[in-house]
């Protein structure tokens, strides 16, 4: 016969209260993490400081290179001199580009920092190829520019239009001037009128109308009759026109006519 097992007997009443584990929390990562996110805000604020400070910093020195030979220092200096206020590194290069630029002289500029607290401007000036008019130049694009004051002394032809012709007029006397290279004449200006007649003279003074079409292949009809006829008694000449179709015209000096 079975035994039966004796089931444990539930005490009613209080029951005896069971202890938990206790939790022991490790604070060290919390506290390297705080003390880190500390040391940075305080590497970045130093370093803003420092960014401020540096900011502030005036330029203390500003170079002008590149092979300047009609600008005056004086005049870049007082175009420089207005944007130079601010730091350092708040200075707006563009802007100080655009302003040299507008000295006629300059073609081009480029301006740099230079460590330390300098500024370096590097100036490409324009090509003179001609007068044009009688307050301006013309470089060696076709672009006109006027300096404040125009001197006279340059050995250069003098070259007239309209300004929408400039590189036209330029290009023109650029091709007659290496025509003429081979003889002893020299093309002193070059001129386009209202009408559109084309008119140079020469280093003698000798006038040669051109006519209003094709200047370049006038001037070959011209040099034609000159190495045949003309070469000898040149001296005499006071003006020539190559406005005919079967030759040209000539008209002497004194009375020869």
């Amino acid at each position: 016969m079975a035994r039966k097992q004796n089931k444990p007997v539930k005490k009613r009443g209080a029951q005896p209260k069971r202890h938990r584990p206790r939790v022991q929390r490790n604070w060290f990562p919390l506290l390297r993490l705080t003390l880190s996110l500390a040391i940075c805000v305080a590497v970045l604020g130093f370093f803003g400081q420092l960014i401020l400070s540096v900011g502030s910093v005036s330029v203390e020195r500003v170079a002008f290179a590149g092979n300047a030979q009609y600008v005056a220092r004086e005049d870049l200096i007082e175009r420089v001199a207005p944007h130079l206020d601010k730091g350092y590194f708040a200075l707006a290069l563009d802007e100080i580009k655009h302003s040299v630029e507008q000295e006629p002289w300059v073609f081009s500029a480029r301006v740099e920092r230079s460590w330390p607290w300098s500024l370096t401007i590097t100036i490409e000036e324009q090509s003179p190829i001609a007068y044009w008019g009688r307050d301006s130049f013309i470089n060696n694009r076709g672009e006109i520019f006027t300096p404040a004051t125009l001197s006279r002394d340059l050995e250069l032809p003098m070259l007239r239009g309209p300004e929408s012709s400039a590189l036209a007029v330029l290009q023109a006397y650029q091709l007659i001037a290496q025509m003429l290279a081979e003889t002893p004449l020299q093309l002193g200006q070059l001129s386009l009128d209202e009408k559109g007649q084309w008119v140079g003279v020469t280093r003698e003074n000798v006038e040669i109308r051109l006519g209003n079409t094709r200047p370049v292949h006038s001037m070959k009809r011209f040099l034609l009759v000159y190495r045949q006829a003309l070469h000898e008694r040149f001296a005499d000449v006071q003006q020539v026109d190559t406005r005919y179709i079967n030759g040209i015209a000539v008209d002497w000096k004194g009375a020869r006519s």
